[in-house]
């Protein structure tokens, strides 16, 4: 008899829009249980997803019969959140940024080390097949030695000065561009390139107030852009080289760029999930002439193939890779709780996000020291 996973989640913000409806693609899963202190939300969560549990205390979900927990929460709550879930237990998906410094992350990797489940967090860029296939060509060779990384990210998420301060405004609370996407740009140099030995940030606030809950003025303490200059180290296939990250939140419009330069060709993801190449010959070296980029096609599974039909055909294409990536990195969470297993290869564990959280941490030094500052 086939065994069915039942999935829980803990908040109703990304879950409801990205991890929900992928996990529904899925056979033989069950999306068994959400916890919300809003009711309204919570209800609408329920209703979507034909979800039968509900609760507005999250500690009243750990009693549940569930295989995985996925925490969506904001980042302040995490370390709590997921130290409780891993001591129920259960396998727990969390999402980024990881915690609020590196203490905290360093208890949630303590309590991970001796819980019966697995613990991993929601880097779903790892398993989109084109970063996949981007793997594939620097390992093996394809693009020659890496001579550096640049990634480009302009969004239009928060550009009106009149959306309301929440806790993304808040530094102290985790919230920032620098923790929610850089986090993920960290992650995929560290699972194509290799570790970062140091960096140089700079943290920018464009719009300092954004209204209350009664419209009053209220303060911003956390990044809306940011540049990070960051050196590959030793543990890395690009000692010495660097990568640049340019993030905003408040852009006119949204744009998503991830390359990574090779002595041979130059590969980019872009936002719409398209792996892009172009080679090192003689076109392109003219500011008239357009470089002549050539599509990709990652190749894939039968199992992925049958997945990414169901993808197209899904809310999820239209929410671009990330809510994409999700989809593949829930089919591998699936396969591996129904073959009991305690880890799912590639994917990004509690030490992975010690190691992001010790990048992110060193980002926020250098910014208020004006300097580099290494790992």
């Amino acid at each position: 008899m086939t065994k069915t996973i039942k999935i829980g989640f803990l908040g109703s913000g990304w879950s409801r829009i990205a991890q929900a409806p992928a996990f529904s693609l899925i056979e033989n899963v069950e999306l068994a249980a959400v916890a919300s202190p809003t009711e309204l939300h919570r209800q609408k969560f329920m209703k979507m997803f034909d979800i039968s549990q509900g609760f507005a205390n999250w500690r009243d979900m750990l009693q549940c019969d569930l295989d995985l927990i996925c925490v969506t929460t904001p980042t302040f709550l995490h370390t709590e959140m997921v130290n409780a879930v891993l001591e129920s237990g259960k396998s727990v998906l969390c999402e980024k940024p990881f915690a609020l410094n590196v203490e905290d992350a360093s208890s949630m990797v303590a309590v991970a080390t001796t819980a019966p489940g697995f613990s991993l967090l929601d880097h779903q860029l790892r398993f989109h097949p084109a970063v996949r296939c981007m793997k594939q060509m620097i390992d093996g060779g394809e693009i020659g030695k890496v001579y550096e990384v640049r990634s480009v990210v302009n969004l239009a998420s928060r550009s009106r000065p009149d959306l309301p301060w929440s806790w993304w405004c808040d530094a102290e609370k985790g919230g920032g561009a620098l923790g929610a996407i850089g986090s993920h740009l960290v992650d995929l140099n560290r699972f194509l390139i290799g570790e970062i030995s140091e960096v140089s940030c700079n943290l920018g606030i464009s719009i300092p107030f954004r209204p209350d809950k009664s419209g009053q003025p209220c303060a911003v303490t956390s990044d809306d852009h940011f540049a990070m200059m960051m050196k590959f180290g030793a543990l890395s296939v690009a000692l010495g080289s660097s990568s640049l990250m340019h993030v905003t939140t408040v852009g006119a419009y949204t744009w998503f760029s991830y390359e990574v330069v090779g002595s041979l060709k130059t590969i980019r993801l872009d936002g719409a999930g398209r792996l892009w190449e172009v080679d090192n010959d003689n076109s392109g070296r003219s500011l008239v002439d357009a470089p002549r980029w050539k599509l990709v096609e990652p190749m894939l599974a039968w199992d992925e193939l049958v997945l990414q039909e169901k993808i197209k055909q899904s809310s999820l294409a239209v929410h671009g890779i990330f809510a994409v990536g999700f989809a593949f990195l829930a089919h591998r969470i699936v396969k591996a709780l129904k073959n009991n297993e305690r880890s799912v290869p590639d994917a990004a564990g509690f030490k992975d996000g010690l190691m992001i959280q010790k990048v992110l941490q060193a980002g926020t030094k250098s910014h208020k020291l004006h300097r580099w500052v290494k790992i």
